[in-house]
């Protein structure tokens, strides 16, 4: 099982000798025999191993006992061992996927901090069978049937997907591996207890051997998925227009007569991205931005979130709801991301303004010299979908400049360029 361990770690999980992994450590089984496999294979790769651990808090002296447990027993290893509370309470909608995302802030986080190269999580072939699963219940696509890879976001990896649950189990026995039960795995109102206690095994009846099968279907998921993603990514060079980081805008034409599973692959990725959601999102949600694109709807809004929008022959993706998206006080000349966006702007101002300067996405109603800047950028053709984040410059809450396109009369030599990046500047 250690030669397979150190195969996977070294190979698919990308780990390189020498350097350090930090151990996500539950205290429950599968995370102690991850655990010992890992300072078992630290000599021969020459691996340096801490452990973190996260309490929730939702079960209250349970969850302090685990902690307290995972803590004493890297104290009795010689090891570090970090710990993060979460302070959460039981109940309340998505509950497990809150826990998820803390945790994995946390996780993150402390690889970061403490100069870990990877945080390695206990997840078996089980963990991959039972995920599957519970993406198909919900109706997810391809990407999501493709389920946890050996390595993601960045440092997290998962060297055991390859071991059942029984064969970790076995190992923990014979070498007397101490572990805390969590007794909410018994809680069949979860979804995913639910899945294991008794979808798995009525599965198993039908075919022993189901978690392999239901783990090369993920496995030819990926590898299919991985295409597709190549051609949605060809797409979206083919269709962008403006790239603003938070938002972005498409031709039509092009993913009009694409592939549709392209289309749905690009914006999965774009949504996914600006909602911070890395998981993806529901495969309803795509449907109806297919439905944009193709003229049925004019737009639609992703978990109130992000917005797709068609505006004639252009496709955007907005944050949602109602501006101003950004204001950034300017005290000197010189030049100034925008929140939100990856593009900024580039003040000059060559005498004295009639006030503070403040930096602010446009609204409806705002004016420069007596015109409507709605009016004003629609004249010098920017999209729509651009508009409401086109930046102006106030000084002493009036409008003076915007910016790019129009500085005011008398406003003090102020002399702005937009949209331009930090790193061009440098340049």
């Amino acid at each position: 099982m250690l030669q397979s361990f150190i195969s996977t770690l070294t190979g698919p999980c990308s780990v390189r000798e020498g350097q350090a992994v930090l151990a996500c450590c539950s205290g429950g089984v599968d995370s102690m025999v991850l655990l010992d496999l890992l300072l078992q294979a630290a000599s021969p790769l020459s691996l340096k191993v801490g452990a973190v651990h996260v309490d929730h808090g939702i079960r209250g002296e349970d969850s302090a006992r685990d902690a307290r447990f995972v803590s004493g027993h890297c104290e009795r290893l010689g090891i570090p061992c970090y710990l993060y509370r979460l302070g959460m309470s039981p109940g309340g909608p998505n509950l497990e996927e809150r826990a998820r995302a803390g945790r994995y802030e946390k996780i993150l986080h402390c690889a970061q901090a403490h100069g870990y190269h990877a945080a390695a999580t206990g997840h078996t072939l089980n963990d991959q069978a039972e995920t599957i699963l519970y993406r198909l219940i919900r109706g997810s696509g391809l990407r999501g049937l493709a389920g946890m890879d050996h390595r993601a976001a960045g440092v997290v990896v998962r060297p055991m997907l390859g071991f059942t649950r029984h064969q970790v189990e076995a190992c923990a026995r014979s070498r007397g591996t101490p572990f805390v039960e969590d007794a909410t795995n018994l809680d069949t109102k979860l979804a995913r207890n639910l899945i294991r206690a008794r979808i798995v095994p009525v599965m198993e009846e039908i075919n022993p051997s189901v978690l392999f099968s239901i783990a090369r279907l993920g496995d030819i998921a990926r590898e299919e998925g991985g295409l597709v993603e190549e051609l949605s990514e060809a797409l979206e060079r083919q269709a962008q227009m403006a790239d603003w980081g938070g938002v972005k805008a498409y031709r039509i034409s092009p993913l009009r007569e694409a592939p549709v599973a392209a289309l749905k692959r690009m914006a999965i990725r774009i949504v996914s991205s600006l909602a911070r959601e890395p998981r993806g999102i529901d495969a309803s949600q795509v449907e109806e931005i297919v439905k944009v694109v193709r003229g049925e709807k004019q737009g639609h809004t992703v978990m109130r979130r992000v917005t797709a929008r068609r505006d004639g022959d252009v496709l955007a993706f907005f944050p949602a709801g109602r501006g101003p998206f950004y204001r950034v006080d300017v005290p000197a000349p010189g030049f100034y991301a925008l929140p939100g966006l990856s593009v900024g702007v580039r003040v000059g101002l060559r005498g004295t303004p009639a006030g503070p300067l403040v930096l602010r996405s446009a609204e409806q109603g705002d004016r420069i010299g007596g015109k409507k800047v709605v009016k004003l950028l629609a004249d010098r053709g920017v999209m729509r979908a651009l508009r409401a984040f086109w930046p102006v410059v106030e000084a002493g809450g009036e409008i003076v400049s915007l910016a790019g396109l129009l500085d005011a009369e008398g406003a003090a030599g102020l002399t702005t360029e937009f949209p331009c990046t930090e790193e061009a500047m440098k340049g």
